[in-house]
């Protein structure tokens, strides 16, 4: 008699259902990874603004701070989303704004990180919105929910 080779329909069955069960837990596992390194890639997308900021504020050239193309970078720099510029160029104080958007996995796109400069003191915060909660880089916190409207 022959000695089968191979392997049954049950063993086959089995090692589906093991690679099921891994699948089922590292998916989300890496999908949070996935949303980590996106809001940490726009901060680092920021970051270095802050420095073009301080140098033309120092410098007394402060006539194109809301344009982040003449800060050293573009709208769209890393295809996440978009930067923006708030600072005000009278008195030194707003935020650097990156709006996760384009391609930017659904657990981040909405989101934003926000880079604010204290007018008085110069001093940079980082905040992001609740869509990154759970996703914020560090030393960054979660932005203060707007306040609810009043009750008819």
């Amino acid at each position: 008699m022959n000695a089968q080779k191979g392997f049954t329909l049950i063993e086959l069955m089995i090692v589906v259902a093991i690679i099921g069960i891994l699948a089922a837990i590292a998916i989300p596992a890496y999908q949070n990874y996935i949303a980590r390194g996106e809001a940490s890639s726009a901060l680092a997308s920021i970051t270095p603004l802050k420095t073009a900021v301080e140098d033309k504020l120092a410098n007394g050239t402060t006539d194109d701070l809301a344009d982040v193309t003449k800060l050293g970078t573009t709208a769209n720099a890393n295809g996440l989303g978009v930067i923006t510029s708030t600072i005000d160029e009278a008195t030194g104080g707003g935020s650097l704004i990156f709006t996760l958007s384009g391609s930017a996995s659904p657990k981040t796109k909405g989101g934003v990180i926000t880079l604010a400069r204290d007018a008085a003191s110069g001093t940079w915060t980082c905040t992001v919105n609740a869509k990154l909660t759970d996703y914020a880089p560090k030393g960054c916190s979660v932005a203060a929910a707007p306040p609810a409207p009043p009750a008819p």
